[in-house]
């Protein structure tokens, strides 16, 4: 199914004006993207986004609306879609963020080409800063495709920012090489609050405190240590000198 069809990318290019505005306006936030699998793996990153989001623009980039988190009788009818979507929109709000969905399917995504070629156009509208998604060795295959789609729409596109993984549940997550601990003590408890919106896949609250007990585990781990933390890793696993992660105060490069 098409999920951003001719008018949505037309509103997008009416907002990707270049980053240098006019005299006299104030210039436009340059921008992240978060490529995810699923409605909910903000997850991985959210409480970072938090640091980041009152001086980028943030848009958040699902590779499906999630629509066999709920059994088969909700991917058929459409009505797991539905709620996943409109959980995903609340979340986003919450954060500041822009969501996005492209058109595969939970449970059986693909880095298709539609996919891809979605995303080759959000980039040259945007013109992201940085792009963050999943580290591409998973348990999830949905979070692999996801990775899969990023890197084949930033070869498309010719797009050259920065590029970042990000962790998600240890239990999904393989073979993690952190290179950056950001210290998101500040933001934790949004990030909980926004974990809470996804209230289908919070059952018990048990998405909300798996991921509080898992940064306060990093937090722990990290040197020197803070209450809680959320673990990251460049493309080429190298330091990028200058980028938005080294330029939070809160980040550390893991040693």
């Amino acid at each position: 199914m098409k999920m951003i069809g001719l008018a949505a990318f037309a509103a997008a290019a009416a907002l990707a004006a270049p980053v240098r505005a006019a005299d006299g306006a104030a210039p436009r936030r340059e921008r992240i993207f978060f490529v995810a699998g699923h409605p909910d793996d903000t997850e991985g990153f959210a409480a970072t986004a938090f640091l980041l989001r009152d001086k980028y623009e943030l848009h958040v980039i699902d590779l499906t609306r999630g629509e066999l988190g709920l059994g088969w009788p909700g991917l058929w009818d459409g009505s797991t879609a539905a709620r996943r979507v409109s959980e995903e929109k609340a979340a986003c709000a919450y954060l500041g963020a822009t969501p996005h969905f492209l058109c595969e399917v939970d449970g059986d995504a693909c880095a298709g080409r539609d996919s891809v070629e979605r995303l080759v156009t959000m980039i040259k509208h945007f013109k992201p800063v940085a792009i963050f998604t999943h580290w591409p060795v998973d348990a999830h295959t949905d979070h692999v495709q996801a990775a899969a789609t990023t890197a084949h729409a930033i070869a498309k596109s010719g797009w050259t920012g920065e590029r970042y993984f990000f962790e998600v549940l240890m239990c999904q997550t393989q073979n993690f090489r952190p290179l950056y601990s950001v210290d998101v003590t500040a933001t934790i408890d949004k990030k909980v609050a926004m974990l809470r919106k996804y209230v289908c896949q919070n059952a018990n609250d048990s998405l909300a405190m798996e991921k509080r007990a898992q940064a306060q585990l990093r937090g722990a781990e990290r040197n020197p240590k803070c209450a809680f933390a959320e673990l990251f890793t460049s493309f080429d696993g190298r330091p990028v000198k200058g980028g938005v992660l080294e330029k939070l105060p809160q980040t550390v490069i893991v040693k």
